[in-house]
C-alpha cells in the first residue's frame, strides 16, 4: 500500500518549469541551427510562464519566419513592437511582408520604421537595400551603401555592392568592393569567387588562380565552387591534367543528385546511344557513358578526356548562369551544354550590336533562308518578341551555316525558355516565321547532330599523313603498324645551338575494342635534325611507325603527332580490322606496306626492321616520277610438301585510273618470272617462288620514270602451287609532279 501511494502522489506531483533563461537559450540556439519547430516550442513555454519580453516575441517571429509560418510571424513580431521592441519588431514584420513576394512595399514601410526607431540598424537598411534590387534597382546601390556606413563589416554589404558595379561595367570598382568584402568576411560564399571572375575578365589569370587558391585552404564553403573554377582555368590553359583532378575533387563535395547532371548524357548522345542509355539499369549507366566518351575523345596524347572536361564545363556554366528556381538549368543552359559558348549575346538591358562582319552576315544569310522579310536591328532579335518583354538572342556563327536563338523569360526570376510566337499572327506569316522560332532551329540542329565541339586545344592544325597495315604478330596476336609522315614545311624548328636545329614531335595512338573500352596508349616524344631547305622545298617529310601487337578483331584507332615547338597539331580516327594471321591453315597474307626503301640489313632491331629486311613506309601513300617505289608484304600458311619444299606464285597487277595512261612497271622482284602482259592502263606480272618455309616475305620494285600522274592502283595475288589456295591484297597510291 505504502509502495502505490508514493506512485499515486509522483504521477500527479506538478513538472517544475525549466528556469526561462535556459529556455531561452535553447530556442536561439535552435534559430542558429536551422531548427525552427523546437525553437517554437521552447518560445511558446517562456510565454507560458509569463515571464516574456518583448525580446522573446522577436525570436518567436523569426522561428515562425523560419518555419514557413508567416501569419504567425506577423503576430509575433507586432507583439514585439507593442512590448517595445520597435526596431527589431518592424524589421521583422518587413522580413516577413518581404517573404510573401508579393508584400515589396508594406516591407519597405516596415524597414523605414524600424530605422526612424534605431537610424543603426544595419540590418534593417541592409533589408531595404534588398527590397530595392527587386522594385527599385537604381537606388539598391546607395542603399547598400549606407549599411557599409553602419557597420563597414556587415556581411554581404560589400559584396551586394560589388555586384552593382559589375553588373554597372565599373570592373575595377567591383574588385575593390569584393575584396572589402573578404576582408571582413572571410568565410564569404561568393566575394571570392566573384573577385576571381572579375580578374579573368580583366585578363589577368594569375590574380584570378591566387585569389582561388586562397579560397581552398579557408573555411566556408567557397573552397567548393573554387574548385570548379580553378579546374575551368586549367581547362583554358589546356591543362588538362589538373583540370580533370580539380574536376574530380569538385564532384567529391557534391551530392550524389547533383553528380548525376554531369554524368548525364541526354544533350550530347544522338537517338540510339541515348535509347541504349536510358534502357540499361542504373548499375549499366557509368559504363555506358564512359565508352560514349571514350568514342569522343578527340587526342590520344593525353590520358584525360577533352572533350568530358569541356563538357564538364558546360554543365557547370549551366547550372551556375541559367539556373531555374526549382533545379537544373532553363532553355539557355540546354543550348549552352549542346553548343558552348554563342559567338555573340544581346539581351534587353545590355543590348550589344554585332560588331563585325561575320556576325552581321550570319544574320543576313539566317533571315535569307526564309522568304519573309525579318528586320534585322543590330543589338535587338530577329525573333519578333513583346515590347516589354526580357530577351536575350544567341549568335553561333559555325552551327548549321550561322544560326540566331532568342530566349524570353517566362515569368519573373529569369527563367528563360524559347521565345514564343507572337500573338495574332497571320497563318501565312506563321508559317515562315516558324522557322525562326528557337525551338524550331534548336530541333533542327539537334536532328543532324545533337551537340558541337571544335578541339581548341591546338592554335593550328598540322597535316600529317598515315595509313595503317597488319601483320602476324608475336604468339596469337595480330601485329598493327601504323605508318605516318609529318611534311616538313609543316614543323617550327627548335634552334639549339648555332649549327644545331632541332625537331620535337609528340606522337600517340589509343586502340578501343568494338565496346569503346581502352585497350592500348602509346605517347612518346621524338627529336630529328631539322630538315635543310632543299628538302623543305622538295616536299621531304619525316617519317615514322607505331607498331602495336593485339589480339585480332575490330578496334578504333586515335592517332595523333603535334609539333612541340608551334604547337600545332592534328588527330586522326578510323576503325581498324586486324586479321587472325594464326590459323593453322588456309594461306593467308598480310596487308600491302608501300615503301619508298626496301634493303636487306644485318640490324636486328629498330623501327623499320623485320624480316631481315629495312623498310621505310611511304606514309603519304604519294611518288614522285623520280622515285621507285616497294611493295612490301608477307605470306603465311605455305603448304609444305613431304621434303619440306614450297612452291607459290605471285602475280602483281598494277594498273592506272587515267586513261589510255602506262601504269607503274616492275624494275625487280623476287622468283622466276612466270607471265608478262601489257595493255594500255595495265601490267600484271607473275613470279614463281620456291621456300622450305610455311611464312614468306615478298617484296617488289616499281619503276615509276614513265608513269603519268594521277592514281595507281596495286594487286597483290598469291597461289600456293600445292594446295591451288589463292589469297589477295591491293593498294592504291598517286603519282605527283
Amino acid at each position: 500500500m505504502t509502495w502505490i501511494i508514493a506512485l499515486s502522489l509522483t504521477i500527479v506531483a506538478p513538472v517544475p518549469a525549466a528556469p526561462v533563461d535556459s529556455l531561452r537559450v535553447r530556442a536561439e540556439a535552435d534559430i542558429e541551427g536551422g531548427r525552427p519547430e523546437r525553437a517554437v516550442a521552447a518560445l511558446q513555454l517562456v510565454i507560458d510562464t509569463g515571464k516574456e519580453t518583448a525580446r522573446d516575441y522577436v525570436l518567436l517571429g523569426h522561428a515562425y519566419l523560419d518555419a514557413g509560418n508567416q501569419k504567425a510571424a506577423r503576430k509575433a513580431f507586432r507583439k514585439a513592437v507593442k512590448q517595445g521592441a520597435k526596431a527589431a519588431g518592424y524589421n521583422g514584420l518587413g522580413l516577413a511582408y518581404m517573404a510573401s513576394k508579393q508584400g515589396y512595399r508594406q516591407a519597405e514601410s516596415y524597414f523605414r520604421r524600424a530605422l526612424r526607431a534605431d537610424p543603426d540598424m544595419a540590418g534593417a537598411q541592409y533589408h531595404l537595400a534588398r527590397v530595392y534590387l527587386e522594385t527599385r534597382k537604381r537606388r539598391a546601390r546607395e542603399a547598400f551603401e549606407s549599411v557599409i556606413e553602419i557597420d563597414a563589416r556587415y556581411p554581404d554589404a560589400h559584396y551586394q555592392v560589388g555586384l552593382l558595379l559589375e553588373d554597372g561595367g565599373k570592373r575595377h570598382e567591383a574588385i575593390s568592393a569584393y575584396r572589402r568584402e573578404m576582408e571582413a568576411n572571410p568565410a564569404h560564399p561568393r566575394a571570392g569567387i566573384r573577385l576571381a571572375r572579375m580578374w579573368l575578365s580583366l585578363g589577368n589569370t594569375g590574380e584570378a588562380v591566387n585569389t582561388l587558391s586562397g579560397l581552398l585552404t579557408a573555411d566556408g564553403d567557397a573552397r567548393i565552387p573554387a574548385n570548379r573554377e580553378l579546374a575551368v582555368i586549367a581547362l583554358m590553359n589546356r591543362d588538362f591534367k589538373r583540370a580533370n583532378e580539380l574536376f574530380g575533387v569538385y564532384f567529391s563535395f557534391l551530392p550524389e543528385a547533383e553528380q548525376r547532371r554531369y554524368r548525364d548524357i541526354s544533350l550530347v548522345a544522338d537517338d540510339e546511344d541515348l535509347a541504349r542509355y536510358e534502357a540499361a539499369l542504373p548499375e549499366e549507366k557509368d559504363v555506358l557513358a564512359a565508352r560514349f566518351w571514350n568514342r569522343r575523345d578527340p587526342t590520344p596524347l593525353t590520358p584525360e578526356n577533352e572533350r568530358l572536361l569541356e563538357h564538364y564545363r558546360r554543365v557547370a556554366h549551366a547550372l551556375e548562369h541559367y539556373t531555374r528556381p526549382d533545379g537544373g538549368w532553363d532553355k539557355r543552359g540546354e543550348v549552352f551544354i549542346r553548343l558552348g559558348n554563342p559567338d555573340h549575346i544581346s539581351r534587353w538591358d545590355d543590348i550589344q550590336a554585332e560588331p563585325n562582319r561575320e556576325l552581321q552576315e550570319t544574320r543576313v544569310n539566317f533571315v535569307n533562308r526564309s522568304r519573309i522579310a525579318l528586320a534585322i536591328s543590330p543589338g535587338l532579335p530577329i525573333f519578333p518578341v513583346a515590347a516589354n518583354a526580357r530577351w536575350e538572342y544567341w549568335i553561333y556563327t559555325q552551327v548549321d551555316g550561322g544560326i540566331e536563338i532568342t530566349f524570353a523569360e517566362v515569368f519573373k526570376g529569369r527563367r528563360y525558355d524559347y521565345a514564343p510566337f507572337p500573338l495574332r499572327v497571320a497563318p501565312h506569316v506563321g508559317i515562315h516565321l516558324a522557322g525562326f522560332q528557337g525551338g524550331v532551329v534548336m530541333q533542327n540542329v539537334v536532328a543532324s547532330r545533337p551537340s558541337r565541339y571544335s578541339p581548341d586545344f591546338a592554335d593550328l592544325p598540322i597535316d600529317f599523313y598515315y595509313y595503317p597495315a597488319d601483320f602476324k604478330g608475336p604468339e596469337s596476336r595480330t601485329r598493327l603498324e601504323v605508318y605516318y609522315g609529318l611534311p616538313a614545311s609543316e614543323v617550327v624548328r627548335l634552334n639549339v645551338d648555332e649549327k644545331t636545329d632541332l625537331i620535337l614531335l609528340d606522337r600517340g595512338v589509343a586502340l578501343f575494342d568494338s565496346l569503346w573500352n581502352e585497350v592500348y596508349r602509346e605517347v612518346d616524344q621524338m627529336a630529328f635534325s631539322a630538315p635543310t631547305d632543299r628538302q623543305v622545298s622538295d616536299g621531304a617529310f619525316i617519317p615514322g611507325v607505331m607498331p602495336v601487337d593485339l589480339p585480332p578483331g575490330t578496334y578504333q584507332m586515335a592517332l595523333q603527332v603535334r609539333d612541340v615547338v608551334s604547337g600545332k597539331s592534328q588527330v586522326y580516327q578510323q576503325a581498324v580490322v586486324l586479321e587472325d594471321y594464326h590459323k593453322p591453315t588456309g594461306l593467308l597474307i598480310s596487308d600491302i606496306e608501300l615503301a619508298f626503301a626496301t634493303e636487306p640489313t644485318e640490324e636486328t632491331a629498330g623501327d623499320y626492321v623485320k624480316n631481315g629486311l629495312k623498310v621505310v613506309p611511304m606514309s603519304s601513300l604519294a611518288f614522285r616520277t623520280h622515285q621507285n617505289a616497294f611493295v612490301y608484304f608477307e605470306i603465311y600458311n605455305l603448304k609444305q610438301d613431304a621434303f619440306g619444299q614450297t612452291r607459290y606464285r605471285v602475280e602483281y597487277t598494277l594498273r592506272s585510273h587515267r586513261d589510255r595512261a602506262l601504269p607503274a612497271k616492275i624494275l625487280h622482284g623476287l622468283g622466276r618470272v612466270f607471265r608478262l602482259s601489257e595493255k594500255d592502263q595495265e601490267i600484271v606480272i607473275a613470279y614463281d617462288q620456291a621456300g622450305n618455309r610455311p611464312d614468306e616475305v615478298a617484296y617488289v620494285e616499281l619503276d615509276l620514270t614513265e608513269t603519268q600522274e594521277g592514281r595507281q592502283l596495286v594487286r597483290v595475288a598469291v597461289t600456293d602451287l600445292l594446295s591451288d589456295e589463292e589469297a589477295s591484297k591491293e593498294i592504291s597510291f598517286n603519282i605527283v609532279p
